[in-house]
């Protein structure tokens, strides 16, 4: 209250100085139980690194007391001078016998081969308290040493390549013959008399420390060393310049010494995470509000303008604590985390940080990836939960040392981790420079000129880099940075993509934007609901993968990609056709296959005009209100028969044919006008291959095919005077039309359903006409 006029006012002290000392105290309130919070983890640490030292003493001390030359007689008869002294590469593929397992486990108490044997074998579990016998059978108990059956060096099993030979080595079996079986078990010797020196050039399996084979810890001084060879030794791809960014996106960051939440400047290095999320990560989130005090309400004050919100709360995910703790040990400052750099409950702030995904990604130092991850609690590998399968046993004799390494297979997973599952986790990997990835079994770093491997030995003068074996389903070989258009690399990307899986179905092109935009910059192209606009007519001819099907997904136009749930690819020719398309004709008069032999059908082809493409005479609105496409095309309508149902045996297939066992989708045929099914000519896989299905549909659309009688409505799109399905096969296809098969809605609009490729004298035989298509 104020007093009256004329009378003295009384003095009140001031207040900032016991505001000052009452933040103060807080302050220190915060570092007091930060500091407690990592006693009790050094604590903890130390008392892990007491117990594994007494262990590995005592381990070292029943190695040293057993570690004689004591062999059975069927292990002194085995020539290893023989099996491993051949000069590599193995001409002639080999695969000798060297004991039995049973025999083993009898002998595995004195005979130190034999023990070694068992050993190995074990490392192949996942866990070592798996029981070794539980997995074999009397008639697979034979052990063999096998030479790699393809005649490929130990490390292409593990998906990598170099320039440099490989060392001496077999694979470690049991049981038939096998390229891809589990598990893999590498066997490398050392003669005696070498001692720890590696043989000049040959590049053989890492040797683990001892710390880093018993507990499965992370070899940090590895790593750093391959970041300190790719910051050195690579160009401006691995190590883009700051000043390129300055102020091209504003962004929060983790301060990780004080676990405060700033804002960028220019000039700051972050360390991006990329992981997966998981059920509860959002019930948490919201937890980490309500335990702080804070509200959710996305129309009050945004959350880190709210008290005590630009600091981490002191319980986080595991993996957010892991990927601090490794930012420190890296010796950066700040860390890129979602959960907590985005403000979750403000839409507008997660749209704007959407949009710059692509910039986020490419401007961090190093992405760190939970490949294995199911949820933010499942922590890294190698940081707080344990690398497994690291042991490496090895035997000491006469002629020399044997090692034996597990080798974490291509085969074991080749983009089917929970990591890779994910649709949001794509462009994460392919935007970021610089990757560390972080799998159950090993840990490896992929930059943009190399990819390096914690199962080699790290060569400054030698280059690692992915191998070409297999078709890689993690995207890990997508180049968005070509600067001219390759429609193969949309293909790629859009596949690879549909395949995943996304929680929130409205977010199909949210979680691709990033990856689009960086095509965008490089090619100059644009994008209107994930198809280009300066190749549309190609990217309009999506269809689903062979082995699925597609649902209508809402929120996005059906001529796009977007608007369907499922994988979905373009025909493989659709994207080599720049490689082709001046192949002289006496090549195409040579190629592989018997001319295609039909009757003529009504249509003769003379006089009769066609437009070789369709025209788009009006994109969507800009504005996104929108999604019609309108197309200047001609329309031809046929009859249709569902000659297939969903989930039953193909019948009378070729033991050659790359269709699938059991009908995937409901199968439909194309009828002519004599009422006799057509032939599709391509079909729907690498290889052309004749089939009677033209397209494959959920039995839901099925009936709605079956309202319309069977009769199905077509819109041209492109006709193509020749195609070839692949160098390799060189099979040839001339004159053909791509089409869409379209559902008229009651306003006259259209969905798109499927796409197919037939031959032109079919097409044209239906007397097409010309008209307007407006596709929603």
């Amino acid at each position: 209250m104020e007093a009256p006029e004329g009378e003295p006012q009384t003095p009140q002290a001031p207040a900032r100085p016991l505001d000052a000392a009452a933040a103060h105290l807080k302050h220190a309130s915060e570092q007091l139980e930060l500091a407690e919070a990592r006693y009790e983890e050094a604590k903890a640490m130390h008392n892990s690194a007491k117990a594994i030292y007494g262990a590995l003493e005592a381990s070292t001390r029943l190695t040293a007391t057993s570690s004689g030359n004591n062999l059975c007689e069927s292990c002194t008869r085995i020539p290893l001078s023989t099996i491993f002294g051949r000069p590599w590469p193995i001409l002639k593929p080999q695969r000798r016998r060297v004991g039995d397992l049973f025999q083993a486990v009898e002998r595995q108490s004195w005979c130190v081969f034999c023990k070694f044997l068992i050993e190995a074998f074990q490392v192949g579990a996942e866990h070592q308290d798996e029981k070794l016998g539980a997995q074999l059978k009397a008639r697979d108990s034979a052990i063999y040493f096998a030479d790699d059956p393809g005649g490929k060096p130990w490390f292409r099993r593990a998906g990598l390549d170099t320039d440099a030979a490989s060392c001496s080595f077999v694979w470690l079996q049991t049981g038939m013959p096998t390229i891809t079986g589990l598990p893999h078990i590498c066997i490398t010797f050392q003669p005696a008399g070498v001692g720890n020196a590696k043989p000049s050039g040959l590049v053989r399996p890492r040797q683990r420390d001892p710390l880093e084979a018993f507990n499965g810890a992370m070899n940090y001084d590895l790593l750093r060393s391959w970041i300190e060879k790719c910051m050195t030794h690579h160009g401006d791809r691995c190590n883009r310049k700051t000043d390129q960014q300055v102020t091209e996106f504003d962004i929060v960051l983790i301060e990780v010494s004080s676990r405060r939440l700033v804002r960028r400047s220019s000039t700051d290095r972050f360390v991006a995470l990329s992981y997966v999320w998981g059920k509860g990560t959002e019930l948490r989130l919201k937890s980490f509000d309500s335990e702080n005090g804070h509200s959710s309400d996305a129309s009050k004050t945004s959350r880190r303008n709210q008290p005590d919100r630009s600091r981490l709360p002191k319980r986080v995910p595991q993996t957010v604590e892991d990927a601090i703790a490794f930012v420190q040990w890296l010796g950066e400052k700040y860390l890129w985390i979602d959960l907590f750099c985005i403000d979750q409950n403000n839409p507008s702030e997660i749209q704007t940080q959407v949009n710059a995904m692509d910039r986020i990604f490419s401007s961090a130092f190093v992405t760190l990836i939970n490949l294995d991850g199911d949820s933010a609690d499942w922590g890294l590998p190698g940081v707080s939960r344990s690398l497994l399968q690291t042991v490496q046993p090895s035997v000491n004799l006469n002629a020399g040392r044997l090692i034996a390494t597990f080798m974490y297979s291509i085969w074991h997973n080749n983009g089917t981790s929970v990591w890779d599952s994910r649709a949001w986790t794509l462009q994460e990997r392919l935007l970021s420079p610089r990757c560390i990835i972080f799998a159950k079994n090993y840990v490896a770093m992929a930059c943009q000129e190399e990819y390096f491997h914690d199962c080699l030995e790290f060569d400054p003068n030698v280059e690692t880099r992915l191998g070409d074996d297999y078709y890689r389903e993690d995207g890990s070989d997508i180049k968005l940075d070509r600067n001219e258009w390759d429609f193969k690399v949309y293909d790629a990307l859009v596949s690879v993509y549909s395949g995943r899986k996304l929680t929130v179905e409205a977010d199909a092109l949210n979680a691709c934007l990033g990856s689009l935009n960086r095509l965008s910059q490089s090619t100059g192209y644009t994008f209107c609901y994930g198809l280009p606009n300066e190749d549309i007519l190609r990217a309009l001819l999506w269809k689903p993968h062979h082995n699925y099907t597609l649902e209508r997904r809402p929120f996005f136009p059906s001529w796009s990609w977007l608007g369907w749930s499922g994988r979905i690819e373009c025909c493989y020719w659709v994207g080599d056709m720049a490689d082709y398309a001046d192949v002289p004709s006496d090549a195409e008069d040579k190629c592989v296959g018997p001319p295609s032999k039909r009757r003529r059908l009504q249509w003769s082809g003379e006089g009769v005009w066609h437009p070789e493409k369709a025209e788009v005479i009006r994109y969507p609105a800009a504005d996104g209100g929108s999604h019609a496409l309108v197309l200047s095309t001609t329309i031809a309508k046929y009859r249709m028969r569902k000659i297939r149902c969903d989930g039953v045996p193909h019948k009378n297939l070729r033991p050659e044919s790359q269709q699938a066992k059991t009908v995937v989708g409901d199968h439909w045929a194309l009828l002519g006008v004599d009422s006799n099914l057509l032939r599709n000519t391509t079909g729907e896989h690498p290889i052309f291959e004749p089939t009677d299905v033209f397209f494959r549909v959920k039995p839901h659309f099925s009936k709605l095919l079956e309202q319309q009688q069977s009769m199905g409505e077509f819109a041209f799109v492109h006709e193509w005077r020749k195609i070839r399905d692949s160098r390799e096969s060189n099979k040839w296809r001339f004159d053909m039309v791509s089409a869409l098969l379209i559902i008229r809605n009651e306003d006259g609009t259209a969905m798109r359903l499927a796409s197919i490729v037939i031959e032109k004298e079919y097409w044209m035989a239906q007397n097409p006409i010309a008209g307007e298509v407006t596709l929603v």
